[in-house]
């Protein structure tokens, strides 16, 4: 016997449209999942601010430097003015703030946040 025979039997069958657009559903189903988001891991560290040195003209980016850290920071110039804003404040009040970084060896900062007590 031709397996050419049963599979068009299969597709052809009305008793086989089921099962196999039952099975077309799953597959389809399948591919257009939306597969879960992995976030980036990111380095946060707590620390407090030393200087914050304002980008220049033609500098895309502002320095900062930490209390903790012998390294210069920088923060992207079109980055969110209230990231400024803390990194100002952490200087003049010696208050620390969270620092997010790409890696442990990135000297560009993410984002700014304000340590919240619990």
């Amino acid at each position: 016997m031709s397996v050419k025979k049963p599979l068009s039997n299969l597709l052809i069958n009305s008793r086989g449209i089921f099962p196999l657009s039952l099975l077309f559903m799953v597959f389809a189903m399948h591919a257009i999942a939306i597969p879960a988001v992995k976030r980036k891991k990111t380095v946060v560290d707590t620390m407090i601010v030393i200087e914050v040195t304002p980008a220049g003209k033609g500098q895309p980016y502002t320095e900062v430097t930490f209390r903790r850290s012998a390294r210069r920071y920088k923060l992207q110039a079109k980055a969110n003015p209230n990231y400024v804003k803390l990194l100002k404040e952490s200087a003049d009040k010696h208050t620390p703030v969270l620092i997010e970084r790409a890696k442990i060896e990135s000297d560009e900062i993410l984002s700014v946040k304000r340590v919240t007590k619990k």
